[in-house]
């Protein structure tokens, strides 16, 4: 059961650093797409 628990922490903890960074930079993540696409 305490898996569940550390699972879910994890989750969102991570959300929350995903989400800091593109508030904070927000221009970095459609640079990392832009550059995404010239690699296919």
């Amino acid at each position: 059961m305490f898996w569940i628990y550390w699972n879910t922490a994890w989750s969102l903890i991570i959300s929350g650093i995903w989400v800091a960074t593109i508030v904070s930079h927000p221009d970095a993540e459609i640079a990392e797409v832009r550059a995404a696409k010239r690699l296919m």
